[in-house]
Parts: structure tokens; sequence; C-alpha cells
């Protein structure tokens, strides 16, 4: 009997990997490859059994605590994240008791975060202390989108102005980026912290501001009852603008340090 050819063997190999054994075939390649580059072994499969996105308070819990990231592509750096609540909401007429809650990055930037009812955690602007630096985005940049269905996409034009902190009227640099944001399913992730079912966002981003011209896609697995234990970029939108898109920025969530 001849023996089947060893290109043939190696060929059935690769099929079963790419369709049987592999984490992610159950994404898009190009998601995959994205994921795995930045967040290697990370993801161990799909978890069915992940409830929906339908509650905000479940998926992004506001609580005022410190997060710990390990960058997994490269060990000796960190990233961290804390969530504060204000004593008011920005937007909110001043002196009005409305609690509003801000994220501070290790990089410097502060993210005022805003919970609305019909849409979920949204970013309606930012100060990046770094660079003395004001950011309007409007509608908001979205964190976690509730009631939109897997598989569905929320796609939204947001025009974005920034300006100088000691001159915050006069507008330095206004652009657009289409930003859009979709729910790829139940996967389950292991990192630092543990082992978690989570949901993975996607969230794309095209356009340009000011000199700066943004294209680029970010992926964040939320655990319910902690929020980002896995990400592929911790930049929002500003933040395009002072680093290069192509270095890395992803993390895995270490530990929690609640208040």
């Amino acid at each position: 009997m001849q023996k089947p050819h060893l290109s043939v063997f190696l060929l059935l190999v690769l099929t079963a990997w790419c369709f049987g054994d592999a984490p992610m075939a159950s994404l898009p390649s190009a998601d995959a490859a994205r994921i795995e580059k930045h967040l290697p072994g990370v993801v161990l499969g799909p978890a069915e059994k992940v409830p929906p996105l339908s509650d905000v308070t479940d998926w992004y819990p506001l609580q005022d605590a410190m997060f710990r990231y390990d960058r997994p592509v490269a060990a000796d750096k960190k990233v961290t994240l804390v969530l504060t609540s204000g004593v008011r909401e920005p937007g909110t007429p001043v002196g009005s008791p409305r609690e509003g809650w801000k994220m501070t990055v290790s990089d410097g930037a502060t993210r005022y975060i805003s919970q609305r009812a019909d849409a979920g955690i949204v970013i309606p602007s930012e100060v990046s202390t770094a660079n003395g630096l004001i950011i309007r985005l409007n509608p908001p940049e979205p964190v976690v989108l509730t009631g939109l269905k897997p598989g569905k996409i929320d796609k939204r034009d947001i025009k974005v102005k920034i300006y100088d902190v000691h001159e915050p009227t006069v507008v330095s640099h206004s652009g657009t980026v289409t930003c859009t944001w979709a729910d790829l399913g139940g996967w389950r992730v292991k990192v630092p912290k543990g082992e978690f079912d989570t949901r993975l966002v996607r969230v794309t981003y095209d356009g340009s501001v000011g000199p700066a011209s943004v294209s680029a896609q970010k992926y964040v697995f939320l655990a319910p009852g902690i929020g980002a234990v896995a990400f592929t970029d911790a930049r929002e939108i500003s933040a395009f603008l002072f680093f290069n898109e192509d270095s890395d920025h992803g993390g895995v969530l270490r530990s929690i340090e609640k208040k």
C-alpha cells in the first residue's frame, strides 16, 4: 500500500490545528492574529455560556480601585489604571451633588467617565497632563455599550477638539474619527490574576485629528464584576496623537487594590 505523501500529512495536521485545536479558530483570522500577537497564550477558548452585555454595572463596575497590568510582550513594563470618584460629574451644574468618575492612566492622562442609562460607559473628555491639553469628544467615545447584540456593531463619527490648558477657548487641533464598536462573544482567558469567562469587545478607529492620522484596532476582554482583565491597547482616541500606533500597549491583569 502506498504511504501518504508527507505534504498531504502536513496539510491535514495544519487543517486540524486551524479549525479544531486553535483557541480562536472561530474568530476572523485577522482578529485572532492581532490578539495572539499582543496577548500570546491568553485566550484559552470560547465560552458559550457567558451572558451578554445587558447591564454596564456588571461588566464595568465604577469603584475606587487601582488596577495593575503586566505587559505580556514586554515583561519589564507595567501599566496602572486608577478609578476614582469625584465630588461632581463634569457637565453637570457646578455644585451639583451628582458623583462623577475619572480614570487616571500611568502615562499621565485623566479620562472623565460618564455612565448613561441609554448607552453604557463613555468618555466625553480627557486631560492629557503630560502634554497640557484638554480633549473633547462629541459624541463621547464608547468604552462599554450595553444592549448591543453579538455580531451587531455601533458605528459613530466622533468630532474631536483639542485645547491648550492655558487657552481652553481656543481650538488647537480638530478632526473626526470613525469609531466602530462590536461584541465578539464569550471567551475564556488566563491572566496573572487568574482565569475568567469574559466577553470580547473590538473597537476600531479610522480618521484624523490635526496632523495625526488614526487607523487602529483595540481588543478588550471584560469580566463580570471586574472590568478589563486583558486588552491589546490602553490608549483612547487622544493618545493616538502622541504615540506610535505600532508600539505594543497590551496588558494582562496582575492585581486589583480596592479602596
